[in-house]
């Protein structure tokens, strides 16, 4: 274990050095992908992180909302009868696992901070919220995840940007549109 905190720390270091401390990546923090990055996974997102540290990363894909209800898809009786928006694709690691995002002033016991007012829920206390309006909770099918070292990897080859979160571009009204005000301009223009 103390080989591997070398490491991660060693890797760490060496982001540090390439990169200023609003450059790293964090709890709390975007992954923007590149333009590079290419492919049906991970093509023009941006990842919320929701842990990093030496056993790997875990964020939630914030830009890809689905077209399916969650009373479509989820054996939950009259759970989200009050809940008009749809499931949102967090990414392809255990798609048969399920996540809440909260945007509150007062969260319930075992929510998570985030950043600003967002808060991570365990889905099942989700069920017990009532009536929310969808601009203040989004439900997540699957996440996005990375074993220790693979980030720092992934960074280091420039598929990703780190950028700092807020609570409005996580809750954006039009989820599909994060990724171009977030991509550094010179890949926007390159996509126009």
């Amino acid at each position: 274990m103390r080989r591997f905190t070398f490491f991660f720390a060693l890797a760490v270091y060496c982001l540090c050095a390439r990169a200023g401390a609003d450059q790293l990546p964090a709890t709390g923090k975007f992954l923007v992908a590149a333009e590079q990055l290419h492919g049906d996974y991970f093509g023009k997102t941006v990842v919320l992180l929701l842990q990093y540290d030496a056993t790997g990363a875990m964020g939630l894909v914030i830009n890809r909302p689905t077209d399916v209800a969650p009373d479509e898809l989820l054996d939950y009786p009259d759970a989200f009868s009050s809940y008009s928006g749809t499931l949102h694709w967090g990414g392809p690691v255990q798609m048969a696992s399920l996540r809440a995002l909260l945007r509150s002033d007062a969260p319930p016991a075992g929510a998570r901070l985030v950043v600003d007012d967002v808060y991570l829920l365990p889905f099942d206390d989700a069920l017990t919220l009532g009536a929310v309006d969808t601009g203040n909770l989004r439900l997540f099918i699957g996440y996005a995840g990375w074993a220790p070292g693979q980030l720092e990897r992934e960074l280091a080859g420039r598929s990703w940007h780190v950028v700092g979160a807020t609570a409005e571009l996580v809750f954006a009204e039009d989820p599909g549109v994060i990724w171009q005000r977030l991509a550094p301009p010179e890949q926007l223009r390159a996509t126009l």
